[in-house]
């Protein structure tokens, strides 16, 4: 039976894998006008006579509305909505000088997740390269716990549509949303597309994690720890360090590191038994999991912005220089102690009164869009030595903590608010409601501005 949805369009899948086929026959069901591009034309042949992707989704039926296409400029001309669900490290070589195709009056929604080996872009990135300018502000982004099966047997799920226009991602926001397929929207575009990319690389460690035989503490430990890393590089990129608590961080990380269906988490399963990467990889039916290539680009990563990723640093050198995984693990646990947070990364200061409540704070925050915290302003008012006290109070306490200081930076109160959100990442971002937040009282709150 096909759902109703608010408005329909036509629109064009760039991808024929299991999650662009779980993509277009969720939009065939919407009642969209559905043809999806795939390169290969034994998927084609499928789609169109048994109404059924054989190859990469089988035993899930496309409702028979939905086409399938080789001819890429067909689809990208005669579609509204144009979904991009090719794999990171083949978007450029696919849609290179198909791109001038694009018309103004078009939206492409790039579902595909990782970071580029080659430039160490990310998808945004990317796309940004290869379309005309004129058609960059007609882009958006899924993300979130989804995995391409259950999409398609119509499980209820929960994605973020990402957008640096908010009105354009209400729009798409609008066109994919049913009782079964919910869409929440931001414009942190930044943190959703790093945090989709990197959350690959954790789920193939707790695959190893576990295909080692080690408990649910050890995953529980990769997953903490490993979101703290991978927020520390998003916040480093400009990203609101409030998204990696989301459901394009928190949501797609806790599934892609725990559930069965999970390609990334199945690959490191097998290395953590024993097997050769080659030879998984050759197994896999032309399946690809963004997180073997995308661990070269996050250690490049975090070496450019100088950002420790101990976790992460590892996972690439079981992977993909051979190392002992036992070895890797016992190195990474007898680091030097220290705390569980990093000083220097509860830097969110913020003007509000004299309210303590923290869901008070985040709320006087603001959007939770703007990305910048190295973009702040310094607040002269306060005292560095009242900031490093506030600081290590805050790393051993759950409450918030007040810090008295005087006027001269309560100008400043805006911006100071844009920044506090960053003091979610005391618990790692995933703890909004454990998170000790750094207040600075305002003594001229009426004053500013």
């Amino acid at each position: 039976m096909t759902d109703q949805a608010f408005e329909r369009t036509k629109v064009g899948v760039l991808g024929g894998g299991s999650w662009g086929t779980a993509l277009a026959i969720h939009c065939a069901r919407l009642g969209h006008d559905t043809v999806m591009w795939a390169r290969g034309s034994d998927t084609v042949d499928a789609v169109n006579r048994l109404h059924e992707n054989t190859v990469y989704l089988p035993g899930y039926p496309c409702p028979p509305s939905l086409r399938a296409s080789s001819d890429l400029a067909a689809v990208i001309t005669s579609s509204e909505l144009l979904l991009m669900v090719v794999p990171t490290q083949y978007i450029v070589a696919t849609l290179g000088g198909a791109a001038q195709l694009l018309r103004p009056h078009q939206v492409m929604l790039s579902c595909s997740k990782g970071i580029s080996l080659a430039s160490l872009e990310t998808v945004e990135e990317l796309l940004e390269g290869l379309v005309p300018p004129q058609f960059r502000s007609r882009l958006a982004y899924l993300s979130g716990p989804s995995f391409a099966a259950e999409v398609a047997a119509g499980q209820p799920t929960a994605v973020t549509v990402a957008a640096k226009d908010d009105q354009l991602a209400a729009r798409v926001q609008a066109l994919l949303s049913n009782p079964r397929f919910r869409c929440y929207r931001s414009t942190d575009v930044v943190g959703v597309e790093i945090a989709g990319a990197l959350k690959n690389v954790l789920a193939i460690a707790c695959g190893i994690s576990d295909g080692l035989g080690f408990g649910h503490n050890a995953r529980a430990a990769l997953i903490t720890r490993g979101l703290y890393e991978i927020t520390k590089l998003a916040v480093a990129r400009g990203a609101n360090p409030l998204t990696m608590s989301g459901l394009a961080g928190m949501g797609d990380l806790v599934l892609t590191c725990t559930g069965d269906l999970s390609r990334n988490r199945s690959v490191g399963l097998r290395l953590g038994r024993g097997e050769r990467l080659q030879d998984i990889q050759a197994s896999m039916g032309g399946a690809v999991a963004e997180g073997v290539p995308t661990a070269v680009a996050i250690r490049t990563m975090s070496r450019t912005l100088g950002v420790e990723c101990p976790i992460m640093e590892g996972i690439h050198r079981v992977i993909h220089e051979g190392a002992n995984a036992q070895v890797v693990v016992t190195e990474v646990m007898s680091r030097e102690l220290k705390p569980e947070v990093a000083p220097d990364i509860i830097k969110g200061v913020i003007v509000n009164g004299s309210s303590t409540n923290l869901l008070e704070v985040l709320a006087a925050a603001g959007s939770p869009q703007t990305p910048a915290v190295a973009e702040a302003p310094p607040l002269p008012a306060l005292e560095m030595t009242a900031l490093k006290e506030a600081a290590a109070t805050a790393i051993g306490s759950t409450s918030s903590i007040l810090v008295e200081a005087g006027g001269r930076g309560e100008r400043r109160a805006e911006a100071a608010m844009r920044t506090a959100t960053v003091a979610v990442v005391a618990a790692g971002a995933g703890a909004v409601l454990g998170a000790a937040v750094v207040v600075l009282v305002s003594r001229c709150r009426g004053s500013k501005g």
